[in-house]
């Protein structure tokens, strides 16, 4: 019951991330509001996300992980509710932006009760349900929600509601209490400071195709960025009890798993947005339909992760990173090839490898470092994970979509036209495929990093090969 209430709570969460990624466009009639007031529901939300991941260690000490779980869960279930009574969208852009302040603390909150509370050898099986649950919210919360919005779109709100009752009730009956660590209070100028530069630093990466790279607006969200997180980083680690234990990064193990997952991330990230942006802008179809279409991929993924885990323990992360890895490029390359008279069956063939290939890598990598983080430390490691992992998949996405629309001008055409000419259709899909491309390459830089790994058989834990010493966790708190 434990892992079914995890599972559905990092569910709920996510599901919430993308619920309306697929149906935004709507809100501009029903409130009659221009384009950049709407897309602040989506903004508004990742910045609320980004900026509560850094601190979910320091609330998870604070008031425990029993009392921490349902009371975000009351509160996103309370969130939801409101924005399905928004009168206008400024009240719905309010509501949302709460609602992300509790998702960015719910996802690192579940990763970490799982290393906090579960014996070490179901560390494995529950993560690897962690991150089916961080898959299939994003591949059913488009069907779901186009299927919603051509009844009423309040309900794409309310559907919730009823689950985040469910877990709730979970949660009192089968979350353990967890213990209280005496913490002293918040370090303000921390707090500002990784708020300051989180949120700086989201704006730059998810605007960065619309600003361009020089722009005043980019430049200075970049400085900004760098300034408030190096003050963050400076007054970290110069304190015994820091708002977030950087000196996680000391333990090789934990930072070359985090540079697996980021490197897998890049490669999953082009094909959750720009395979669905090919189906619609190319081939017509509504954001529905693609939901539908990729719906099997995404469930393959669950089959896999199960696998995964299974296999985790007798071979170590290292052989299924790289075979993972291996499908995901494969893969990944294949997308080059694309055409409008691609079939769908085709999509669905290599979107299933792309998952096969996450479903077989993503867990051993994420489990490798988090197994190697001493257990009064899971939940700085956890939170340290979802604010990485926030940052780079929104830099992976800004990035690629800025690369994207400079090989489409490039070729003659302009991101936004899609199909409207044949000569537009020709420059976008030269462009998709430049993107695939170079996909494909930043993906492949995981075997080698994976190859790093192995298993150390005399302390049955994983090692690095750069250290016959290396860490496996930090042992004390103090610079």
């Amino acid at each position: 019951m434990l892992l079914a209430t995890l599972f559905l709570g990092s569910f709920l969460s996510i599901y919430h991330v993308v619920s309306l990624n697929a149906v935004l466009p709507g809100f501009i009639a029903i409130y009659q509001a221009d384009l950049s007031t709407v897309q602040w529901l989506m903004t508004g939300f990742t910045l609320a996300t980004g900026m509560a991941a850094p601190v979910s260690a320091y609330l998870e000490e604070r008031f425990g992980m029993r009392r921490l779980f349902l009371l975000c869960v009351v509160l996103l279930t309370v969130c939801s509710i409101l924005c399905s009574l928004a009168w206008n969208i400024g009240s719905l852009i309010v509501f949302r932006t709460l609602q992300g302040i509790f998702c960015g603390i719910m996802q690192p909150l579940t990763l970490s009760i799982i290393y906090g509370s579960m014996p070490p050898e179901r560390h494995s099986t529950a993560l690897g349900w962690w991150t089916a649950s961080t898959i299939l919210g994003p591949a059913l919360a488009p069907t779901v929600s186009g299927w919603l919005m051509q009844n009423d779109w309040r309900l794409i709100f309310w559907i919730t509601v009823p689950l985040g009752l469910m877990v709730w009730q979970f949660g009192r009956h089968t979350l353990p209490a967890g213990s209280k660590i005496a913490v002293k209070r918040p370090d303000w100028l921390s707090l500002i400071a990784v708020s300051g530069g989180t949120m700086a630093m989201l704006l730059l990466f998810t605007n960065l195709n619309r600003w361009g790279i020089a722009s005043f607006l980019s430049l200075f969200c970049a400085t900004s960025s760098i300034v408030w997180i190096g003050l963050f980083v400076y007054r970290s680690l110069r304190q015994e009890h820091p708002l977030l234990q950087l000196r996680l990064f000391n333990n090789r193990m934990f930072t070359a798993s985090l540079s697996a997952s980021l490197i897998l991330i890049t490669g999953l990230y082009s094909g959750i947005y720009f395979i669905p942006l090919f189906l619609q802008q190319i081939q017509g179809m509504t954001p529905m339909h693609v939901g539908l279409l990729l719906l099997l991929p995404a469930l393959s993924m669950t089959l896999t992760t199960t696998i995964s885990t299974r296999y985790y323990e007798l071979i170590g992360p290292r052989k299924l990173i790289i075979a993972g890895t291996v499908l995901l490029v494969a893969a990944t390359w294949q997308f080059r090839e694309l055409t409008p008279s691609t079939s769908h069956g085709y999509v669905i063939l290599w979107m299933t490898v792309r998952y096969v290939g996450i479903g077989l890598s993503m867990t051993p990598s994420m489990n490798a470092g988090m197994s190697s983080v001493e257990q009064h430390l899971s939940a700085h490691a956890s939170a340290l994970i979802n604010w990485i992992r926030q940052a780079g998949g929104a830099l992976a996405l800004g990035m690629m979509t800025a690369y994207f629309t400079s090989r489409t001008l490039h070729y003659g055409g302009t991101p936004n036209t899609g199909a409207s000419t044949p000569a537009a259709t020709a420059a976008y899909m030269h462009g998709l495929s430049d993107v695939f491309l170079l996909a494909s390459i930043v993906t492949a830089l995981g075997i080698p990093l994976a190859m790093l790994l192995r298993r150390n058989k005399r302390k049955g834990e994983m090692s690095l090969i750069l250290s016959n010493d290396a860490e496996a966790g930090i042992s004390s708190g103090k610079p």
